[in-house]
């Protein structure tokens, strides 16, 4: 099934590669494939001009993207709110087809909670090593991401041989206390709350919490912290300490677009990690 979607601002480059999700595959300028849902979905970008290619299609795979890249984000007035500050108004212009994505919510916690002390190869493998053994076939042997019910079948013993690390006592847990019926029910709570009952799950810090409500529940208030935003708000802010202190700031500074802010400085920050050319300037 062939379609074609007109999103912008949009940077396939930028908003698949910058970290947010982990089973996209880049196949050239502007063309990326992967699974998405029930879909395996290649996507080339011509100008403003999304094609895309879904298979094995339905009349669901066009909402699928759209809903994945966020197609109805007002992006240019959340860029225009977010250029009120003078450390990211200069560089804004770089990213801004930089856009956040929405992940499946079980898929988003399931990923993140693999996350945690690794880097984006190991994650990649060990996401890849659950879907290939236990998601459902879509095309040619590319597997969906497992459902919650799925996982829910295997042992802890099965789960701890799969090279997941300490994380499969994490996994196994989450299966026997979160079910669809709860993720729809944290769906509707505000931020601040869904944040804290996702902080007494397994697995399930600061951090964690904050990226999935991101790019799972797609709480745009949210502010992930890791070492590259650490460094960020030390080098454009001056500001150092716990993550609590800099998730208030982050909240006062960038308010209700936080994540889009957080994005642009983390996709900053990597650019700039082999000293590299720099979007943002210090104040």
């Amino acid at each position: 099934m062939k379609f074609e979607l007109e999103i912008a601002p949009l940077n396939l480059d930028q908003t698949l590669g910058c970290g947010q999700t982990f089973r996209w595959r880049r196949l050239g300028d502007g063309l990326w494939e992967g699974p998405l849902g029930d879909q395996l979905v290649r996507m080339a970008q011509r100008g403003s001009i999304l094609e895309v290619e879904a298979r094995p299609g339905g009349k669901h795979a066009r909402r699928l993207v759209q809903e994945h890249l966020r197609a109805s984000d007002d992006v240019p007035e959340i860029q225009r709110k977010l250029a009120k500050d003078t450390v990211l108004a200069p560089g804004i212009t770089h990213v801004k087809g930089l856009r956040i994505v929405k992940m499946d919510e079980w898929e988003c916690l399931v990923s993140f909670v693999l996350a945690t002390y690794a880097n984006i190869p190991r994650i990649a493998k060990m996401i890849e090593t659950l879907s290939s053994r236990y998601g459902e076939e879509i095309v040619n042997g590319i597997r969906a991401f497992p459902t919650h019910d799925r996982l829910s079948e295997v042992s802890r013993t099965e789960m701890a041989g799969l090279g997941l690390g300490y994380r499969a006592g994490y996994i196994h847990s989450l299966c026997r206390i979160i079910d669809d019926e709860s993720v729809s029910r944290l769906g509707k709570l505000s931020f601040s709350s869904l944040r804290e009952e996702l902080k007494e799950l397994p697995g399930v810090g600061d951090k964690v919490a904050d990226c999935v409500s991101l790019f799972g529940f797609g709480r745009l208030e949210a502010f992930p912290i890791d070492v590259h935003i650490e460094r960020a708000l030390a080098r454009l802010y001056h500001k150092k300490g716990s993550y609590s202190k800099l998730r208030t700031f982050a909240s006062e500074r960038f308010g209700e677009y936080a994540g889009y802010a957080q994005e642009y400085l983390f996709y900053n920050e990597r650019l700039r990690a082999p000293g590299g050319a720099c979007l943002f300037s210090k104040k």
